[in-house]
């Protein structure tokens, strides 16, 4: 009898991307080849969408299969139990090597010193950096040891919840781009790119699982030059917003936005770049058909899209809206693309589903293998959003292929037509004409809280 081939899995994950940014997406002015290559060697999954909005939960959502309220975890600023059940762990008992490198963030950045010991979360390899030079981890380390006299350019501006003194670098603003200040393969994305080669070569002859993570294209928005030049910054569409969506950026000039625009797509081809290196790497190492790579991000950008920089509540596409690329050659068929709804709670068990692991109940994502394999399956009616800020601000989001219907714990109701209106811009819940929609929408949100609510402990006993 044929022994189990499990597959290696590596998930290259970047930070704040919108899905509208690869040129296989369909947008024209992207350079993003190794990617563009990935999707025609894969599935690219055109609907993939996060369970929240922010980067802690929604990386622990893809990461355990679970929705951010089961989890108890529904905004940043609260740390992961170190018990928690997820995908890497779930694959330990069945002889696979696991590593994070890079951005994991599941503990807090803020009010803690990066020099000291992190919980390793079950993985045997930890290079760690939740940030892209402003504390001494280890992609500091990395560069002092390699090029210590361009340390200090490396660095970049505390965030503004660091709650420290100014460190004299460029802001961090999105509305404010810089181009990086030192060698292209000295950035954090060049970090992790170098140590996930070194990673697979390292780990070539054991089943192993690898999350890279990326922090750009994040804000910082400071690109290397070389990939700046890719863009021309007139070309730059303006964001769409209402006449009332002036927030962050109602003092910023038409050519600022652009600006911001065309650096944050340069940012995207420099990590493209260098996906291209850790994908050569696979391929050198002969392990790229018996590897599972996704791509995908843990939420978007706004990039001026309603007046907003950044991500958040209630849900716009462009916060929430995410690349998903997966690719297993010789499994997956090539060059296809699937519109069917997804969430990425979906990521785990499909991860366990393909590695030949039972996935265990807790898990509250659905196998994406079905789809990816044309068997038989019944696609998601809504993709399910929530964030919670304890004893504050709450909404949840519930969106199907038509609306998107999203309601705060202040009553607060926003719907959207997104056949007629796919940026989002006019609230039509309450319109006249509308109010059917609106009904089935919160019948619909209604019903999605009910499955994403957390079900255990199962009962044991009658009483």
């Amino acid at each position: 009898m044929r022994s189990l081939d499990r597959p290696n899995v590596l998930i290259l994950h970047t930070d704040q991307q919108r899905w509208d940014t690869m040129r296989c997406m369909g947008n024209e002015l992207m350079h993003t080849p190794n990617l563009d290559k990935l999707a025609a060697e894969g599935v690219m999954f055109s609907n993939c969408f996060v369970n929240n909005p922010v980067c802690m939960p929604s990386r622990m959502s893809l990461m355990t299969g679970q929705y951010p309220s089961a989890l108890g975890i529904a905004t940043n600023g609260i740390h992961l139990p170190e018990d928690t059940l997820t995908v890497h762990k779930m694959l330990k008992p069945y002889g696979y090597h696991t590593a994070n490198i890079g951005k994991l963030h599941f503990w807090n950045h803020s009010n803690r010193n990066h020099r000291d010991s992190h919980p390793d979360y079950g993985f045997d390899t930890l290079i760690l950096s939740d940030e892209p030079g402003c504390y001494d981890d280890a992609y500091i380390k990395w560069v002092e040891n390699i090029a210590p006299d361009q340390v200090y350019n490396c660095r970049c501006e505390l965030p503004p919840a660091a709650n420290r003194p100014h460190n004299g670098k460029p802001s961090r603003a999105a509305i404010a781009p810089y181009l990086w200040e030192s060698d292209e393969d000295l950035t954090h994305t060049a970090f992790v790119a170098a140590e996930t080669c070194e990673y697979i070569k390292a780990h070539s002859n054991e089943p192993f699982f690898a999350f890279a993570g990326f922090y750009a294209p994040h804000a910082p928005i400071n690109p290397p030059e070389r990939f700046v030049d890719m863009y021309n910054i007139d070309d730059m569409p303006l964001p769409f917003m209402g006449e009332d969506e002036k927030g962050h950026v109602k003092d910023a000039t038409p050519e600022q936005l652009r600006k911001m625009k065309a650096y944050y797509y340069a940012l995207i081809s420099h990590i493209d770049d260098q996906i291209g290196r850790i994908m050569q790497t696979l391929e050198d190492e002969g392990l790229k058909d018996n590897t599972l790579v996704i791509f995908t991000s843990d939420h978007g950008e706004h990039l001026g899209d309603h007046g907003i920089t950044g991500k958040g509540a209630p849900g716009f596409d462009s916060c929430i809206h995410v690349p998903c690329i997966i690719s297993y050659p010789g499994v997956v068929e090539p060059n296809v693309e699937i519109d069917s709804l997804i969430e990425q709670v979906d990521i785990c068990p499909t991860i366990l589903d393909y590695c030949g692991v039972q996935t265990p109940r807790i898990v509250q994502g659905q196998s994406l293998k079905p789809a990816l394999q044309h068997e038989p399956h019944e696609p998601r009616n809504s993709i399910f959003m929530e964030l919670r800020d304890p004893l504050r601000v709450s909404w949840k989001t519930v969106r199907t292929l038509k609306f998107k219907y999203c309601r705060n714990n202040a009553g607060r109701e926003l719907l959207f037509d997104l056949e007629n209106d796919p940026h989002e811009i006019n609230n039509v819940a309450s319109a006249e004409d509308y109010q059917e929609a609106l009904q089935l929408m919160r019948d619909e949100l209604l019903s999605r809280w009910f499955d994403v609510e957390k079900q255990f402990p199962i009962r044991t006993g009658a009483y």
